[in-house]
């Protein structure tokens, strides 16, 4: 099943490309938490992870922090990941994808990429998922709307 808004997203524990944990939703630290599942750090993806990468201290003057996760290995992750400053998981296995809700690609065997903005307390503010590389979150356009989505908060006291 797919992610919907106000539901507690499920515990994940991956590792890192700096070879930390990273548990999930446990340890969120700011108000507001993207989190980027990929299938694999191609081009494609790579420019993406640039683009919230460049707009990482704009996000976190908002509130929000970044981490990414993809299906690659250790090695292939982390030539990527040591060019960011947020963590990036490597080795999301299928099982992961089916408890996030992903679609997963059976000619490649891998997961299509699955977004997700968090809540502080584990739950989804909202969800974007793709069956083709296609269909992201455009970094500069989640920008916009967290800060559309601040406004709101501060006239109406949360979230929408």
């Amino acid at each position: 099943d797919k992610l919907n808004s106000g539901v507690t997203f499920p515990r994940l524990s991956l590792k890192t490309a700096s070879d930390n944990n990273l548990v999930l939703p446990d340890g969120l630290e700011t108000p507001l938490t993207i989190a980027y599942f990929i299938e694999g750090i191609g081009d494609h993806s790579a420019d993406f992870l640039k683009g919230y990468e460049e707009r990482r201290e704009a996000l976190k003057e908002q509130g929000v922090s970044v981490i990414a996760a993809s299906v690659d290995d250790e090695s292939k992750t982390s030539e990527v990941a040591t060019e960011l400053g947020f963590p990036v998981a490597w080795g999301v296995s299928r099982e992961d994808g089916e408890k996030i809700g992903a679609w997963w690609e059976p000619v490649r065997n891998c997961m299509q990429p699955s977004e997700f903005v968090l809540r502080k307390n584990g739950k989804v503010l909202f969800s974007n998922y793709s069956n083709s590389p296609v269909g992201r979150m455009d970094p500069e356009e989640t920008l916009v709307l967290i800060k559309y989505l601040n406004k709101q908060r501060e006239n109406k006291g949360d979230f929408i």
